[in-house]
């Protein structure tokens, strides 16, 4: 593990040091335009550690309803047998707007979602961040 500041590597999740994260996200948003992205609010992770997050699947698009989110739980344990294909951050940032929503506390999400240059729907946090 590489510890700089709070700039810790997490091979576990595939989350890279900042420095090479950010670098990465910011190809990521050159990608494609803010208006040619996908229009929909876009989140993936583990809902079971709150049920606000499981609340939130919800109002995933179903045969009944679709108010336009795109909400997936995230397998972990499948994206690291799989190489991460399905969990890469900068590939993520091809959506129009972005969810943060909190898990049991604070989570580490939040820095990744707004460096994606995505409108930003944010669930009323009981933590906060700082940069």
């Amino acid at each position: 593990m590489t510890c700089k500041g709070w700039n810790v590597y997490r091979p576990e999740i595939n989350i890279k040091p900042w420095e090479l994260l950010l670098k990465e996200l910011e190809e990521g948003n050159k990608r494609s335009k803010w208006v040619d992205r996908e229009p929909f609010a876009y989140w993936k992770g583990n809902p079971i550690v709150a049920a606000t997050r499981q609340d939130l699947l919800k109002c995933n698009v179903s045969d009944n309803q679709d108010w336009n989110a795109r909400v997936y739980a995230q397998d972990w344990i499948k994206e690291s047998k799989e190489g991460y294909k399905q969990s890469d951050l900068a590939s993520q940032c091809i959506h129009r707007y972005k969810i943060y929503i909190e898990g049991s506390a604070w989570s580490v999400s939040e820095k990744y979602i707004l460096a994606c240059d995505s409108v930003t729907l944010l669930v009323k946090p009981h933590y906060y961040d700082f940069f």
